[in-house]
């Protein structure tokens, strides 16, 4: 049996199914389906994992192009600017244990 479900989804998320399922040549609801049974066969964890490894993902392809379309003024490697950070006095309180600690 199949029983007809009504949602509401927000402009841009249906514009993104449509392309989606015409790229994959299904059908709106064909692809609903199989997208709901494969969240739903996965347990919360596995959920959270997959969107903590999305945001990291984001994050480093962020840190990759974070130069693109900006003046560099150090030509340093990260590695040694971070190095150079940790040996001075102003990181104590990144790391947790400043003089002004009390």
């Amino acid at each position: 049996m199949t029983a007809k479900v009504t949602i509401s989804l927000p402009d841009d998320l249906l514009s993104r199914l449509d392309a989606e399922a015409g790229e994959l040549g299904m059908a709106r609801s064909e692809l609903v389906q199989e997208s709901l049974a494969a969240y739903l066969g996965k347990t919360a964890e596995e959920r959270q994992t997959e969107a903590r490894r999305a945001r990291m993902l984001w994050a480093l392809e962020g840190m990759r192009t974070f130069a693109e379309g900006r003046t560099v003024f150090d030509d340093r490697s990260t590695l040694e600017i971070l190095r150079e950070i940790r040996e001075t006095d102003d990181s104590a309180p990144l790391r947790g244990h400043g003089d002004d600690e009390t």
